[in-house]
C-alpha cells in the first residue's frame, strides 16, 4: 500500500492499494474496511471435513522459476507518484516470527502461504521446513520454551483479508538443529481445519499446556468460507507433549462471559513470562457484541480457568487485538494494538498498556498510548502487531502501514518514531531478540527484515535468493518466447519473467489479471494488460502497454474509470489514459476479470493492425476492438459481478461468463448463474444447470479447438464431484438445451479449485489448478491425477502453456512453477 496519487489525478492508479476483507457472512470482494459479520456459530452441517488425502503425484517434476526474489520491491519511500525509491528485494506476504532465545540469528519465519521457513545466520539463507505438508498457510509460530530445538506451528492465517487462508491444526517440528527435522501433525484438525490460528502459547514451564486462538480462513481464489468449518475460540491442550503418540487433545474454553459454546474469534495469547497461571488473550467482535478486547487470567493451568476482561474494544469497531509481555523483576508490562478507528480522524489502530507488580494480586488497567493512533491507517483488520523489548518496558514496538509501517518508542510509549525506509508496507509482525534486543526482524506483504539496530535503521533486507513467498493472481505468457511471462501479485505489482529467465518488477500496487495479445510476432511488439484493485466509485479498469520496454511503473496506461479529471500524460509508448466507456458506478470485483478472444482486424487507433479482442467483467461484460481504448457492453446487468470470462480464439461470437454468486434460488434449481452467446448477441442466455453448486466461478473456458465444448470450474468444499462441469453442446445456446456434466468426482478431492486450461494440442488433456495443486486429466475428465512431483502443496491460482510445451503454475505462496507437460 505505497501511496502518494497525485494531486490532480487522486484516483488514478498508483502503488496506492485497498486490502480485500472478509468475514466469514460478508460477501466476497468486500473493500476497504471490515464490514461487520454475524458473530454467531457458523451451520456444521454438510460433509465431514478431515484434511484430505491425495493419492501419490504422477509425471515429471515441477521446477521453480521464482521470483526468489523480486528484485525491485515496492518499497518506502515513494515519490508522489507511489514509485518506489528505494526499490529494496522483496518476497511475499509473512505473518509471523519465532527467534532462538539463545541465539539472535537463528528465526523462524512463517508466511501467508509459503510455509514456515529457517534460518542460522540472521536470514542469510533460508530452508523451507513444511513443503511436504497438506498445508502452507501459516498464522503463527511458537518455540518450545523447554527445548528451542521444537517448534510449534498454527496453520491458517487469520489477518481476515481475503486471501487469507485457511488450515488444518496445529504443527510441531523437531530437531531444528539436524539436517532433516522431523514434522508431524496437524493436531486438533477436529477444531481447527478450515480455520487459522493467529494465538499460539506454550507454558513457559510445562509445555504439555498450549493455548491456541483460533478465527477466520478462507479458501479458494474467490474467495469462499468453509462450509462445516468448527467454531472458532480459545481452546487449551494439556497433554501437548505426552498424550498418546500423534494425538494431543484440545478443549474449548469459556472465556469470562463467552461461552465455551459460542464461536468468537481469538487473534492473541501470551503468558507472563515464568508464569503457568497467568495468561491474556485478545478477541475480535465482528458483530458489535461487546466481547472484543482483552481478557486475562490467573489460573490458566487449572481445569478450568476463570477469565476477565481487562480491556474492552469499542463495540462498533471489528478489532482484532495483539499483545506482547515482557516482565522485570516483578514489574510486568503488557502492550497491545488493536484496529480500532482512533479518535480525531486518525485512522484505525490504537495502542495501550498495562503494568503490574507480579508478587502481588494483578489489576491489569491499561492506558492509551495516543502517540500511536493511526498505525494501521485504514486496515485495523489486516496490518498491526506489537512487540517490547524484553530488557527494558521503554522500548516498544509497533508495527502497521504507511506512515506507521514501523513504529519504535523508548520511553514506554510516550512518543513513537517512524522507521519504515526501505521496508515494504502492511506489515504483520515485529519481534525482538531475547539474546541481543537490537537485533528485530519484521514482517509485512513483501517478506522479512532484520534491524541490527533496535530498528532504527533497515539496512538488512532479507529475501534472499533462498526465500521464496510471492503470492500470484495470473500467469500470461507469450506466443513464441518459451519464457517470457507475466503475472501479478498480491501487493508487490506485476512481475515479468524474462526471456532470459530473470525477475524484474514492471507495475506497482495489487496485481490482479495478466494478459498477452498471442498475436506478437517478437518480444518487443508486445501488447500486455493487467488489473489493478478496481473499487466501484474509485478506480475500475486496467493498465495496458504496447512495447516490452515500455513495461515500467507508471509507464502503463489505463484503460477503464477513475474520478475525473484524465490524466494527460504521453506513456513511453505513445499513448495516453482514457476513459474508455467502462462506467465507475459498475459494481466490479477487486481482482476483475478479463480475457483476450480471436484475432482481428482493429479498429481505430489501430486502424490496418490486428490484434485479439478484449472483454473486461463487471456486472456487465465489456468488449473492446482497439485493445481498450473504447470498450462497449456486450451483455445485460447481470444479478451479480462477473467472475470469470471465457471466449473462444476461433470465433469471437462464442462467450461464456459466469458469476460471483452461484445459485439464487433453491438448492435444487439454479438461475442466472452461467451465461453464454454463441452469436454475440446482447442479452446472453442463462445455460446454467441444475445441480451447479452455489458456489463462486473461478473460471469459464472454451475448448480452443472445439467451440461447443466448455468448462466451468467452482470454488468451495462440501461439493465433492462437483467442481469441474463440462458441456460439449454449447451450441445450443439459445435454440435448446445446453447440457453439462460434472467431471471431477474421479481423483481431485473436496478443494477449491482457481484455475484450468485445455492442452491446445490435444484437448482431451485438461489441466486444473486448485487449493492443493495442479491435478491433470488425460481422458477428457474422466478421472484425474495430482501431477507431477515437487510442487508444494499449495493453492495454484492460474495455469498457462508455453509455447514449448510447459505447463507454467502461478501459486499462491510459492512464485511461478513450471513442469514439461
Amino acid at each position: 500500500m505505497l501511496s502518494a496519487p497525485t494531486s490532480t489525478n487522486a484516483d488514478k492508479p498508483t502503488a496506492k492499494h485497498f486490502k480485500r476483507t472478509v468475514d466469514d457472512t460478508t460477501p466476497p470482494q468486500v473493500e476497504a474496511g471490515v464490514q461487520p459479520s454475524n458473530e454467531a456459530p457458523e451451520s456444521t452441517s454438510g460433509t465431514a471435513i478431515s484434511p484430505s488425502v491425495i493419492t501419490g503425484p504422477v509425471g515429471p517434476a515441477w521446477t521453480a522459476l521464482g521470483p526468489a526474489p523480486i528484485p525491485n520491491g515496492q518499497t518506502i519511500p515513494a515519490d508522489v507518484n507511489g514509485i518506489s525509491l528505494t526499490h529494496t528485494p522483496v518476497s511475499g506476504r509473512l505473518t509471523s516470527v519465532a527467534i532462538d532465545p539463545a541465539n539472535s540469528n537463528k528465526v523462524y519465519a512463517g508466511a501467508a502461504q509459503g510455509g514456515v521457513y529457517q534460518s542460522t545466520n540472521g536470514g542469510v539463507t533460508w530452508r523451507p521446513l513444511m513443503d511436504n505438508e497438506v498445508t502452507l498457510a501459516v498464522g503463527s509460530v511458537q518455540l518450545d520454551p523447554t527445548n528451542a530445538n521444537t517448534l510449534l506451528v498454527g496453520s491458517g492465517e487469520g489477518n481476515f483479508s481475503s486471501d487469507s487462508f485457511a488450515g488444518f491444526g496445529v504443527y510441531k517440528i523437531t530437531g531444528l538443529n539436524t539436517a532433516t527435522p522431523v514434522v508431524s501433525g496437524p493436531f486438533g484438525s477436529g477444531q481447527f481445519i478450515h480455520r487459522s490460528i493467529p494465538g499460539l502459547a506454550i507454558d513457559p514451564n510445562n509445555h504439555n499446556n498450549v493455548y491456541v486462538g483460533s478465527a477466520t480462513g478462507q479458501q479458494g481464489i474467490g474467495p469462499q468460507a468453509f462450509t462445516g468449518a468448527p467454531p472458532r475460540g480459545l481452546f487449551r491442550s494439556t497433554d501437548f507433549f505426552s498424550g498418546s503418540p500423534g494425538s494431543p487433545t484440545f478443549t474449548k474454553l469459556a472465556v469470562a462471559n463467552i461461552p465455551a459454546t459460542f464461536d468468537f474469534r481469538v487473534t492473541s495469547v501470551v503468558y507472563e513470562p515464568g508464569s503457568s497461571d497467568r495468561l491474556f488473550i485478545g478477541v475480535a467482535d465482528a458483530a458489535g457484541l461487546g466481547i472484543g478486547g482483552i481478557y486475562f487470567t490467573e489460573n490458566a493451568s487449572a481445569p478450568s480457568p476463570t477469565f476477565k476482561q481487562v480491556l474492552k474494544t469499542a463495540k462498533k469497531d471489528f478489532a482484532p487485538v495483539k499483545l506482547a509481555i515482557n516482565k522485570i523483576g516483578t514489574t510486568v508490562t503488557v502492550v497491545a494494538v488493536t484496529g480500532e478507528t482512533a479518535p480525531n480522524n486518525q485512522g484505525e489502530g490504537k495502542a495501550y498498556k498495562a503494568v503490574y507488580d507480579s508478587s502481588k494480586p494483578v489489576n491489569a488497567t491499561f492506558s492509551g498510548l495516543p502517540a500511536a493512533n493511526g498505525f494501521a491507517d485504514g486496515q485495523g483488520f489486516y496490518n498491526l502487531d506489537v512487540a517490547i523489548d524484553p530488557t527494558t518496558a521503554n522500548n516498544i514496538y509497533v508495527v502497521g502501514t504507511l506512515n506507521g509501517t514501523f513504529l519504535f518508542s523508548r520511553d514506554g510509549g510516550k512518543t513513537f518514531t517512524p522507521s519504515n525506509d526501505r521496508l515494504h508496507v502492511d506489515s504483520h509482525f515485529v519481534g525482538v531478540a531475547p539474546s541481543n534486543p537490537s537485533v528485530i526482524y519484521t514482517g509485512n506483504d513483501g517478506g522479512v527484515w532484520q534491524s541490527i539496530d533496535a530498528g532504527v535503521t533497515w539496512l538488512r533486507d532479507r529475501n534472499t535468493a533462498t526465500f521464496s513467498a510471492t503470492q500470484f493472481e495470473s500467469i500470461a505468457v507469450h506466443p513464441t518466447d518459451p519464457n517470457f511471462s507475466i503475472g501479478g501479485t498480491q501487493d508487490n505489482g506485476t512481475n515479468f519473467f524474462r526471456p532470459n529467465r530473470t525477475w524484474h518488477r514492471v507495475d506497482f500496487g495489487d496485481g490482479g489479471y495478466a494478459l498477452i495479445d498471442q498475436n506478437a510476432t517478437n518480444t518487443e511488439n508486445v501488447t500486455m494488460y493487467h488489473t489493478y484493485f478496481n473499487a466501484t466509485g474509485l478506480l475500475i479498469g486496467f493498465g495496458r502497454v504496447l512495447k516490452t520496454s515500455c513495461a515500467t511503473e507508471a509507464q502503463w496506461s489505463f484503460k477503464g474509470a477513475y474520478i475525473p479529471p484524465v490524466d494527460p500524460t504521453v506513456h513511453c509508448d505513445g499513448t495516453t489514459d482514457t476513459f474508455n466507456g467502462i462506467s465507475l458506478s459498475d459494481p466490479v470485483n477487486f481482482y476483475a476479470p478479463m480475457a483476450l478472444g480471436q484475432v482481428v482486424s482493429l479498429t481505430a487507433p489501430f486502424v490496418g493492425k490486428s490484434g485479439q479482442t478484449v472483454y473486461f467483467g463487471t456486472n456487465k461484460l465489456y468488449r473492446s476492438t482497439n485493445k481498450g481504448d473504447t470498450m462497449t457492453v456486450v451483455s445485460q446487468t447481470f444479478p451479480s459481478t462477473v467472475s470469470a470470462i471465457g471466449i473462444s480464439r476461433a470465433n469471437d461470437n462464442v462467450r461464456i461468463v459466469g458469476l460471483n454468486i452461484g445459485q439464487l434460488t433453491s438448492p435444487t434449481t439454479n438461475t442466472m448463474q452461467v451465461f453464454a452467446t454463441i452469436t454475440g448477441g446482447n442479452p446472453l442466455t442463462d445455460v446454467t444447470a441444475a445441480g451447479m453448486p452455489s458456489k463462486y466461478i473461478a473460471r469459464t473456458v472454451i475448448d480452443p479447438n472445439n467451440a461447443n465444448t466448455a468448462y466451468v470450474v467452482f470454488n468451495g468444499n462440501a461439493i465433492a464431484g462437483k467442481h469441474v462441469w463440462k458441456t460439449t453442446n454449447l451450441n445450443l445456446t439459445g435454440t435448446g438445451t445446453v447440457t453439462w456434466t460434472a467431471i471431477d468426482g474421479t481423483g481431485i478431492p473436496d478443494v477449491s479449485v482457481n484455475a484450468f486450461v485445455v492442452d491446445r494440442a490435444d484437448s482431451t488433456h485438461l489441466y486444473a489448478g486448485t487449493d492443493r495443486g495442479v491435478f491433470k486429466s488425460t481422458n477428457g475428465g474422466t478421472t484425474w491425477s495430482l501431477y507431477g512431483t515437487g510442487l508444494p502443496d499449495v493453492a495454484v491460482f492460474d495455469l498457462a502453456i508455453s509455447s514449448d510445451g510447459h505447463l507454467r503454475a502461478a501459486t499462491h505462496g510459492r512464485g511461478f512453477y513450471e513442469i514439461l507437460k
